[in-house]
């Protein structure tokens, strides 16, 4: 099982999250925390970059939703950027695809 990675970027009034390995049980706590504290500044829009994340399970997918609502709440925009392979199937067999875009 690979380690979570989290890399936090601006680009212009947007902050992109760059998540890599497994998003899961034992992880999913660190990007929760990446998220709040990416969304502390309100900025206009939050971009969680998966493109290197190679699991998400039922955990992972509770912070993806949770990091939308999140953003909704403070008038944010919110994308997903780079979803494959594992984690494209578990948003799309738990119809999350359709939730978060």
């Amino acid at each position: 099982m690979a380690d979570l990675t989290i890399a936090t970027d601006h680009d212009g009034a947007d902050v992109v999250v760059s998540v890599g390995g497994d998003l899961d049980y034992d992880s999913h706590g660190r990007l929760e925390q990446a998220v709040a504290a990416a969304l502390d500044g309100a900025p206009a829009g939050l971009v969680l970059d998966l493109t290197a994340v190679t699991y998400c399970d039922s955990c992972g997918l509770r912070v993806l939703l949770g990091a939308h609502h999140r953003a909704g709440e403070i008038g944010a925009t919110f994308v997903l950027r780079g979803v494959h392979g594992q984690p494209a199937r578990a948003l799309r067999l738990t119809g999350l695809d359709e939730v978060l875009g």
